[in-house]
């Protein structure tokens, strides 16, 4: 098992968002926990070791 949320939990299904849209490559979602009323969050659909 990895440390990514992303990928074990969001992509996985295990953890329920609200998507706001999708496509083969992202997914734009409604953050779980949000600071702020309108928090986005939006992902790649493959796993990114690094964006350094």
């Amino acid at each position: 098992m990895t440390q990514d949320f992303y990928c074990d939990e969001v992509l996985s299904g295990k953890t329920q968002v609200k998507v706001v849209m999708e496509t083969n490559n992202v997914m734009a979602y409604h953050h779980t926990r949000p600071y702020y009323e309108h928090h986005i969050v939006v992902i790649p659909k493959i796993h990114i070791q690094s964006f350094i």
